[in-house]
């Protein structure tokens, strides 16, 4: 299997590795130490968000909807959809089903995820 190397392949690798449960393989297309919403971030703090956010929001789906890629470039427009069973963030559980939308810019270098900036509708 050939691994993916475009910013916008790469970002599809990684939603489906991360809805797949498999973090250890979605954390493979990022680097080791990347920027998340200009903070510098590890593979660490990556699984972290993405444990919490799935304690939260245990059916959590990402649908990307357009995608426009200019170099190491890719911006997304996507949809967010889940349920909101327990704590989201910090948020109380609700158990109401939510869709919102969002976007985001990612920057891929040498095949993997080195800079990710994000904003998306409240829910």
């Amino acid at each position: 299997m050939t691994r993916p190397s475009s910013p916008a392949e790469v970002n599809r690798a990684i939603l489906a590795a991360r809805a797949a449960g498999d973090l250890d393989t979605a954390l493979s297309y990022i680097a080791p130490e990347s920027r998340d919403q200009g903070h510098r971030v590890t593979h660490a703090d990556w699984r972290r968000k993405w444990e919490s956010l799935l304690a939260g929001v245990p059916d959590f789906d990402v649908v990307v909807e357009a995608d426009v890629e200019n170099g190491e470039w890719v911006a997304h427009r996507y949809t967010v959809r889940g349920t909101h069973t327990g704590d989201f963030f910090g948020r109380p559980p609700t158990g109401d089903r939510f869709e919102v939308a969002g976007m985001d810019m990612i920057r891929v270098v040498d095949g993997r995820l080195v800079e990710h900036w994000m904003v998306a509708e409240p829910f």
